[in-house]
């Protein structure tokens, strides 16, 4: 009998991450994570790293700080990653591995889209971090990258002061369209409730300090 062979798939590889969520200020963000952390379980997190501190900068790096893995992936205590996050990230190759995003403003759910500098009327590049942030808070980077980086105390815009110091210590950059973070507007949060002219000041802040 003619023997028969077959090619058996194999399930994509996750990547080898560390979601760290970090919470700082009213105890009542400790409770609001949970659903973050069990998002970032069900997206096939290696480890969730939840620390809460005196400041949303000393949290994230003293999540940094935790995790044994060669990637992390920070999640705001409100947001979520959805299944298939972190197997779409490990078929990237960049350092710095861009997500989509899924805004929810209320009961409105916007479809999936990748996030653009302000202004620019382009897909961006690694090179329009020179103007603006287009990475979400999700950007998958390496932890050893991350922990030499550190994050910095701003009012606003801190993330983009990360990423784009990444960017220039030689991290390479790469949009995931199939990783889509889950981020739930509030026009109240830190990133939206401060008037524009202290946006601007702080915007002026980052491109005196890094560039």
């Amino acid at each position: 009998m003619e023997a028969r062979q077959a090619v058996i798939p194999q399930a994509p590889a996750l990547l080898e991450a560390t979601v760290c969520v970090a919470t700082f200020g009213d105890r009542c963000w400790i409770e609001t994570a949970q659903r973050a952390i069990a998002s970032a379980r069900c997206a096939g997190a290696t480890a969730v790293v939840h620390h809460h501190g005196a400041t949303l900068a000393k949290a994230r790096n003293a999540c940094a700080n935790l995790a044994a893995t060669e990637w992390l992936v920070y999640l705001d205590a409100d947001d979520e990653l959805r299944p298939g996050y972190l197997e779409a990230m490990a078929r990237a190759s960049a350092d710095l591995r861009a997500p989509v995003v899924e805004c929810v403003k209320g009961r409105r759910r916007l479809r999936p889209y990748m996030p653009q500098v302000s202004g620019h009327r382009h897909a961006c590049t690694a090179d329009c971090l020179r103007d603006g942030n287009w990475l979400l808070i999700g950007t998958a980077v390496r932890a050893e990258k991350a922990r030499q980086i550190r994050w910095r105390e701003f009012r606003v815009y801190e993330d983009w002061d990360f990423f784009q110091r990444c960017w220039l210590a030689g991290a390479t950059v790469e949009p995931v369209p199939a990783a889509i973070y889950r981020m739930y507007w509030r026009r109240d949060s830190r990133n939206h409730a401060p008037p524009m002219h202290e946006k601007d000041q702080v915007h002026r802040e980052i491109v005196e300090a890094n560039l």
